[in-house]
């Protein structure tokens, strides 16, 4: 009796440094001291936090006492992930979730290794909340615009980003114009819409954006259907067309739509498609308010397709047409 009297008062303590070693979900401390491994410290995501569902970093602290060789992650009690601060490939500790977890609770602890093998705990973070995204969109992406008929416009755009709760397409008229919502909101699904409310010989520009539950997205970079562009408010000359007036020598004749009250001049550029690396070069320019140019300089071939491209110069902005391409016949 005496001999199992010793026993158990043996077990009992062993019990007690095993318990001892191990965090407790009720400690008053987030540190947990387990002798000469050091202590780990968590300080977020912290109990009764709330995190959205994708990564989020954890934040902690470890006073080691013969450095640090690893950080173990578990999740509900879970062995998760491991860190390995030395191993320049090995990522940090992050808490990611499947967005079906969204609106379910869990908890998490971290587990270090010194260089000695030995280890501690941190204390346990619990009760914390999987919500949404909890930052707004990422800005759409790729913005298209196909004009299928004079009066009728395909805009469609791409987005990264997740838990998008609409979408709105902004547009002005003409690059000086007021930005107006005119569509919006879009369910989260729409990539493709038709705006079937211009009036042709318009230019029209675009921008989309999105929205969340934290906020609205960054705007797209606009665009607009008809190839023309603008430094700043500077409207573009519009309408470029070319045609072949003769063929002994070949010549062709420029045509285009003068938007502009105040322009300097007009500088007319051609690119010959020597190769995939020709760039548009001036050719010629013209005063203010003409509309036409021809092109009679004995360097155009039969077969040959040629690029053309006209540029509007005011006191301090530029703008351009549309590229127009012909082949000499």
């Amino acid at each position: 009796m005496k001999n199992m009297k010793f026993l158990l008062f043996g077990l009992l303590f062993i019990l007690t440094i095993i318990t001892g070693c191990v965090n407790s979900v009720n400690s008053p401390n987030s540190v947990i001291t387990t002798g000469p491994a050091g202590t780990i410290t968590i300080y977020s995501p912290a109990t009764n936090d709330s995190i959205g569902y994708k990564s989020n970093l954890i934040n902690y602290l470890i006073v080691p006492t013969a450095g640090t060789q690893s950080v173990e992650l578990y999740i509900n009690g879970i062995f998760n992930s491991n860190y390995f601060p030395s191993v320049s490939t090995s990522q940090p500790l992050t808490l990611s979730f499947d967005p079906l977890q969204i609106g379910n609770r869990f908890s998490y602890y971290l587990k270090y290794y010194d260089k000695n093998g030995s280890f501690a705990f941190s204390d346990t973070m619990s009760n914390i909340l999987i919500t949404k995204v909890r930052v707004p969109p990422y800005a759409p992406i790729n913005l298209a615009l196909y004009k299928i008929s004079p009066s009728l416009v395909n805009v469609s755009w791409k987005d990264s980003s997740s838990d998008v709760s609409f979408y709105e397409v902004w547009r002005k008229n003409g690059f000086s114009g007021t930005w107006n919502n005119l569509f919006g909101p879009l369910p989260p699904t729409t990539f493709n819409m038709n705006d079937a409310s211009i009036t042709p010989g318009i230019v029209y520009v675009y921008k989309v954006r999105s929205k969340n539950d934290f906020g609205y997205s960054q705007y797209s970079v606009s665009a607009n259907p008809d190839g023309v562009g603008s430094s700043g408010l500077f409207e573009p000359p519009t309408n470029l067309v070319v045609t072949q007036v003769s063929s002994s020598p070949f010549s062709v004749k420029l045509n285009w739509v003068d938007n502009i009250p105040n322009e300097n001049f007009f500088k007319i550029e051609r690119n010959d498609n020597l190769s995939v690396f020709s760039e548009f070069q001036t050719i010629g320019t013209v005063a203010a308010n003409v509309t036409t140019f021809v092109d009679d300089s004995f360097v155009l071939f039969s077969g040959r397709t040629y690029g053309y491209k006209i540029k509007a110069y005011s006191s301090s902005d530029s703008s351009w047409s549309n590229e127009y391409y012909i082949t000499i016949n």
